[in-house]
């Protein structure tokens, strides 16, 4: 027997070999190509490119902006009893408010709203102009102890859970009041509906917290029991906004620390208010008024000296101590000022924003004779604002970082008073409250609102007054012209309003009139800039009126220039530079208008010379204008692409940016070839094997033949 052997062919393998050196050179011939080639390119020719229809680019919506100028919201409501004699007398001032560009309206038909009883028919009225318009302030013209314009009683047991067998100061041990109800919007209230309002999670039928403590609108009030007291109030805001009377009082401020107790933790030191009003003295007065301390440890704070200093006539005074509906203690049985000072207190045109630091001194739902209603009520002088304890107030003794309940409360307030800029007694008042609960001792410590003393202190502190108000901190100066350079149609202005020494104006208020009826007020920020877009209307003349904190009313004008400028092409860049189908490709383009600015900017992407196209679009709101625009294309398929540019100001002009060098051209995948290849290489080597399997057959077969 003959044993053939068979030998595999040496020829195969280097067939083999070759042909997967030709694959290799392709394959890196293809990665080389990759590399060098320039797939993304910008050649701005000017001829020879497709016509692209661009009709189908939506014309401007202009509705948002026309609204803003035509029909602007409501930011002011002054809600009053349904009476002829009220309403008259409110007028004015809604007149004022509207004329320096706080849209106001007087309400009377609260009764018209559903509701249990009238405190809830006017929180519903409020709710709705809350939701629809955009209210932030809200004026109480009626006293609560007639009922004129009800607050609202809340569950709270504090002193009898507590006090430690004391008694509230004014009676009622169970239900304490609040005009903090208005101005809470989102809090349920009742939401066990036992008509038992502003319960803690504690006396909720599902241990639920009926109030939310973040208040969505700003709320003050004019206790007036007739129309002749409602005129008093109206009479002298008017006085301190349009035409106050000049002086040094308008940067003074009277601080005045009482002793809360003579004896603290055994010791012999006491508890000195003057730590409180040293504090806000240090830290947020000294920078920004002049200021007079009178201090109960140096026998400067008598009840004879305050009166002497508060007729004086001061911007602002904060007494902290102890205190009764008519009374504020210097220490803990000596009087240091009361509702009879304050009824013939002789601050003639000199009214103070006064903040109470004691109980039950504006308890003005029980009384007319508290030290707050006297004070806001006095003809000419008195208090423009009075900030007060309804009833009993709690301070915690040895709070060594003023932190807590009266003197945390206090010493918020005139952080956001002071440090803050909020120079408008209600915002500073009600931003205080939310800066309160959000502080270190709130977040870090012990405080809560779980607590009823915590609470009654939030709810108790309430405005008597005007909230929209802006408090004087210096003598009033006039606004310098921030309208210096040319204005154009459509265009996103951006001004910093100042007075006319070159200080900034934190919150300042800007408003526009023209004589087709349009009307609009804008806000600066804390740094007085603000922006406003105008409308698309060439040769409009607009009449301005500059309001703010310490700000004479002042008056400019200034018209519209025509924009018949189209926007220019700056540049384009492709995220990456040489995209592959796998990857996410982004556009940055540079568009640049100096009139009006750029509306939007549109993005046609064609693999068909615009027969069919991708279309993206970015637009700028109204108070923005961007000109650097990023599209994302995502994931593109293959192919040879062309794009054009559509870009338009706010003026309408539009420019067609198009050549035949905006090319996106992306590459097939290295495995589109692989695979084809691959399956090529298989069917060779596959048809080399078969033939040498064959021939090698053949040969055994002659062989055995043999």
């Amino acid at each position: 027997m003959i044993h053939i052997h068979s030998k595999k062919p040496k020829y195969s393998i280097a067939f083999l070999l070759i042909l997967l050196s030709i694959v290799g050179l392709t394959l890196n011939s293809s990665m080389m190509a990759l590399k060098s080639s320039n797939f993304f390119k910008v050649n701005m020719s000017t001829n020879g490119y497709p016509e692209v229809d661009v009709s189908f680019v939506p014309d401007i919506d202009y509705e948002l902006l026309h609204d803003m100028w035509y029909n602007p919201k409501i930011e002011m409501l002054i809600i009053c009893p349904n009476r002829s004699d009220f309403i008259d007398a409110l007028k004015p001032l809604m007149d004022w408010k509207n004329e320096k560009g706080v849209k106001t309206i007087i309400l009377s038909n609260f009764s018209l709203y559903e509701g249990r009883d009238d405190a809830e028919k006017i929180r519903n009225m409020i709710k709705s102009y809350y939701e629809k318009e955009n209210i932030q302030w809200v004026l109480l013209a009626g006293d609560a102890q007639e009922n004129l314009i009800p607050i609202r009683m809340v569950y709270n047991p504090d002193v009898l859970r507590w006090g430690g067998g004391r008694t509230e100061s004014i009676s009622g041990e169970y239900y304490k009041p609040t005009d903090f109800y208005y101005a809470d919007l989102s809090g349920s209230w009742d939401s066990d509906e036992d008509n038992i309002w502003g319960e803690a999670p504690r006396d909720n039928l599902y241990g639920l917290d009926e109030i939310s403590w973040t208040p969505e609108v700003y709320v003050g009030r004019f206790p007036a029991n007739d129309a002749n007291e409602l005129e008093i109030m109206v009479n002298k805001t008017l006085k301190y906004e349009k035409n106050p009377q000049i002086g040094d009082w308008m940067n003074r401020m009277l601080l005045t620390g009482g002793i809360s107790s003579y004896s603290v933790s055994g010791q012999d030191s006491g508890e000195y208010e003057s730590a409180l009003t040293n504090f806000i003295i240090q830290h947020y007065a000294q920078y920004d008024i002049n200021y007079s301390h009178l201090v109960k440890e140096e026998g400067n704070l008598t009840r004879s000296n305050l009166k002497a200093f508060f007729n004086n006539g001061y911007s602002t005074v904060i007494m902290a101590g102890h205190g009764a509906p008519t009374v504020y203690y210097i220490d803990p049985s000596t009087i240091g000022y009361s509702s009879s000072d304050a009824a013939s207190s002789s601050n003639a045109y000199m009214p103070s924003l006064v903040y109470i630091d004691a109980c039950s001194t504006s308890s003005y739902d029980a009384n007319d004779n508290s030290i707050g209603e006297t004070l806001i009520k006095r003809i000419n002088g008195g208090a423009i604002g009075a900030i007060g304890g309804l009833r009993v107030t709690w301070y915690f003794e040895d709070d060594e970082n003023l932190e807590k309940l009266n003197r945390g409360n206090a010493k918020m307030f005139w952080k956001e008073f002071f440090q803050e800029e909020k120079f408008q007694q209600g915002k500073a008042l009600y931003d205080s409250k939310v800066s309160y609960i959000n502080s270190d001792y709130y977040t870090q410590g012990t405080g809560s609102t779980r607590y009823d003393f915590e609470r009654k202190n939030i709810l108790s502190y309430n405005l008597l007054g005007d909230p929209e108000v802006d408090i004087y901190t210096n003598i009033p100066q006039q606004a310098a012209n921030p309208f210096y350079e040319n204005i154009y149609e459509g265009q996103l202005a951006s001004i910093t309003i100042m007075d006319i020494h070159s200080k900034t104006i934190p919150f300042a208020r800007v408003y526009f009139t023209s004589s087709d009826g349009k009307f609009n007020t804008v806000y600066a920020d804390k740094n007085g800039i603000t922006k406003f877009r105008l409308p698309a209307l060439a040769n409009e003349t607009y009449n301005v009126t500059v309001t703010g904190h310490n700000l004479i009313p002042t008056h400019f004008n200034f018209t519209t220039l025509p924009d018949t400028s189209k926007p220019e092409f700056i540049g384009i860049e492709c995220i990456p530079k040489s995209p592959m189908t796998s990857d996410t490709i982004n556009f940055k383009i540079e568009i640049l208008d100096n009139y009006s600015g750029i509306e939007s900017v549109h993005l046609l992407l064609s693999d068909n010379n615009f027969e069919s196209y991708e279309y993206f679009s970015r637009s700028n709101g109204l108070l923005e204008n961007q000109n650097l625009l990023t599209f994302n294309l995502n994931k593109v398929k293959p192919g040879d692409y062309s794009y054009c540019i559509i870009s338009r100001d706010y003026a309408n002009n539009s420019n067609i940016f198009q050549d035949l060098g905006f090319k996106l051209i992306i590459p097939t995948p290295i495995m589109d070839y692989i695979l084809p290849m691959s399956l090529i290489l298989i069917i060779g080597i596959t048809g080399l094997s078969v033939f040498l399997i064959f021939k090698e057959i053949r040969r055994y077969a002659r062989i055995n033949d043999n």
